[in-house]
């Protein structure tokens, strides 16, 4: 595989494997808008007369909308080719059959009834698997808040409001003529004659050579004293004013469009997800069911060890009181012993912790199951046949390179977002209200006004900012598409891993069967020349403790066998169908708000929480046999307190 992106800007090109399936009824969203052409064809206005100039403008808008429905700016999406190989690498596949692997029901190969019950119980209950079905949910209300973008929106209201202007504003009183009455400007005339005689004369005496130049002086002194103006009251006025604002914005150059291609991958991913929860749920489950089995398994070969060390410790007491050997065989006896019975608390310990573990995964307390995986059983036994496959199935199944194509899909569209950018965006808006003085005439077709027509918004110069954030989205579908790749290069390694595994465990187990067969010889060989006094205990010791090491590998081997095999088939994606979606009613059922919008809007968005299952006040009380330690009738309950407290 190499390094570049591998997409052809080619309409209409072959989609990813299996892409259709994730259309399928139980993931298809129904609020989905109607296509671009439908939309469009509602939106035509109907032929009328000749319009005025103004309103070309928007004629021409919308027409250019419907001649370029399908015009979206930017590199269109095609999933990437992927180089696999053909078939599996020998050392992994040698001793595998070939042949198309059926892992759908993959849990169904151990033929263990309460296996298959477990794996069903915690498909409908785990709560993780609960998360990603509400991670889905989440997805489809994001795209439906995308696709929300092509249609119009509409928005009403209502303002009353008192005003009074300003007497001293240049849009009061002061700005118009006949401010100020004729009498006063005739008084303030005499007032400033009299003013500027009086001071030309003053200033005549002081300066007796220069008479007209002081009457000059004294008649600019006295213009620059401002003028004195009355100013009458302004006016209150009420304005009553409702009605509508409506704005559509004509998605010419596709950027909305392209974000909702980007919403509709990143919600297919989001299902994608769900699926790779639940193959790795089915898996841990099946591994948990096993390790309980492998721990009986184990607790099982160390109790027999133990009576075996007990006979024996039995047996060099009974010699030592004879006389026929030493108080070291007796004491090393015991040590053995000892040390053996010391393993069975932690592998006790152990078998506990995986039954919790089980309850959990089942979404229950984690003692729910303990009755039934305490009964010990046999360690369930895997099939004679393995089928693996090919490679290039993987592709095609496993839901991590599903969601991780996916979300390829919706980062690259986001470059269709980002270039839309670069182009002018046309809107339709209008307004229609009714405006009035008077409340009486609020709602009268004399109070009508309206104003609508079409705006051009196009960004021409930001600092190249536009050009840097499509850049940056490029630069993120690269990483997508290495993200993608490296999925499925740790995709092949994991299946050839557990291949590699599941083979070599078998052979490791055969080994390690041999040898368990040839201890237990030799204990008993040891045991009988011990008794006949033809060796010494040492050797019974050793073959004594190989016998426990080897029993103890054996029994964890054949458990790691079924481990390795569920392995395989949950690295080849085993464990979901699109018929079966389990916990899909969490997904069919919508929010309040989709649900009942009336309903909600009134009550304020007042719900209860959706863990519980009524308000607060609506719980009825507990009768008193319900409560719990009701004191009996005529006695008045008591409160215990602490040592040294006071009562009140």
């Amino acid at each position: 595989m190499s390094g570049r992106l591998r997409v052809l800007r080619v309409r209409g090109a072959a989609r990813f494997p299996l892409r259709g399936e994730l259309e399928s009824r139980q993931f298809r969203d129904s609020s989905a808008p109607p296509s671009s052409a439908t939309f469009y064809e509602r939106a035509t206005p109907r032929p009328h007369r000749r319009t005025p100039a103004a309103y070309r403008a928007a004629v021409l808008g919308l027409a250019s909308a419907l001649l370029l429905p399908g015009c979206a700016v930017g590199p269109d999406y095609r999933s990437p080719r992927t180089d696999v190989p053909v078939r599996w690498h020998q050392s992994a596949s040698n001793g595998l059959a070939p042949g198309d692997a059926s892992v759908e029901l993959w849990w169904q190969v151990f033929d263990d009834d309460l296996l298959s019950d477990l794996i069903y119980r915690a498909a409908e209950n785990n709560l993780d698997l609960r998360l990603a079905i509400l991670r889905i949910r989440e997805a489809r209300a994001l795209r439906g808040i995308a696709a929300g973008e092509l249609l119009p929106a509409l928005s009403g209201q209502g303002s009353y409001e008192r005003s009074k202007a300003s007497a001293n504003s240049l849009g009061g009183a002061l700005s118009r003529p006949g401010a100020t009455s004729l009498g006063a400007r005739f008084r303030d005339s005499v007032a400033r004659g009299v003013a500027g005689n009086a001071l030309g004369q003053g200033l005549t005496s002081a300066l007796p050579g220069a008479a007209g130049v002081s009457n000059t002086l004294a008649s600019s002194l006295i213009g620059l004293i401002p003028q004195r103006r009355e100013l009458p009251e302004t006016d209150e006025q009420d304005l009553f004013a409702t009605g509508f604002d409506a704005s559509w914005e004509i998605d010419v150059f596709g950027g909305i469009r392209r974000n909702v291609e980007s919403a509709d991958a990143a919600l297919h991913a989001t299902v994608e997800d769900y699926r790779g929860v639940l193959v790795s749920l089915l898996a841990e489950v099946a591994s948990t069911f096993i390790d309980v089995r492998r721990l009986q398994a184990r607790i099982e070969a160390t109790a027999q060890n133990i009576d075996l060390q007990r006979q024996t410790l039995s047996l060099t007491q009974s010699r030592f009181r004879l006389g026929l050997t030493s108080e070291l065989d007796v004491r090393q006896a015991e040590t053995n012993l000892a040390t053996t019975e010391a393993e069975l608390p932690l592998l006790q310990t152990a078998l506990a912790l995986a039954i919790y573990r089980m309850g959990v995964l089942i979404g229950q307390e984690p003692s729910a199951v303990w009755d039934e995986l305490s009964a010990e059983r046999a360690i369930p036994k895997p099939p004679s046949e393995v089928l693996v496959g090919v490679p290039v199935d993987i592709l095609r199944r496993r839901p991590d390179i599903r969601a991780a194509e996916r979300r390829l899909a919706s980062q690259f569209a986001q470059i269709g977002v980002a270039t839309a950018d670069l182009y002018p965006r046309f809107t339709l808006s209008g307004t229609f209200a009714f405006e009035a003085t008077d409340f009486n005439h609020a709602i009268d077709t004399r109070s009508i006004a309206y104003g609508f027509g079409p705006t051009v918004r196009w960004n021409i110069f930001d600092g190249l900012r536009n050009l840097h954030r499509i850049a940056a989205e490029e630069a993120a579908a690269q990483q997508a598409y290495v993200a993608y790749e490296q999925t499925v290069l740790l995709a092949l390694e994991e299946v050839e891993g557990a291949l590699v595994g599941y083979k070599r465990e078998q052979d490791r187990y055969a080994a390690l069967d041999r040898a368990v067969g040839a201890a237990r010889r030799s204990t008993q060989v040891a045991e009988r020349q011990y008794r006949d006094g033809l060796t010494d205990f040492q050797r019974v010791l050793d073959a004594q403790r190989s016998l426990v090491v080897l029993e103890d590998a054996l029994a964890q081997s054949r458990g790691q066998i079924a481990v390795d095999l569920v392995a395989i088939y949950k690295a080849l994606g085993g464990g979901w169908t699109l018929d079966a979606m389990p916990q899909g009613e969490y997904l069919d059922e919508p929010s309040g708000a989709l649900a009942d919008s009336v309903g909600y809007f009134f009550s304020g968005g007042r719900e209860s929480p959706p863990w519980e299952g009524a308000p607060e006040d609506d719980r009825e009380e507990p009768s008193d046999a319900e409560k719990p330690d009701a004191p009996p009738a005529g006695v008045e309950p008591t409160t215990e307190r602490e040592p040294g407290s006071n009562p009140e």
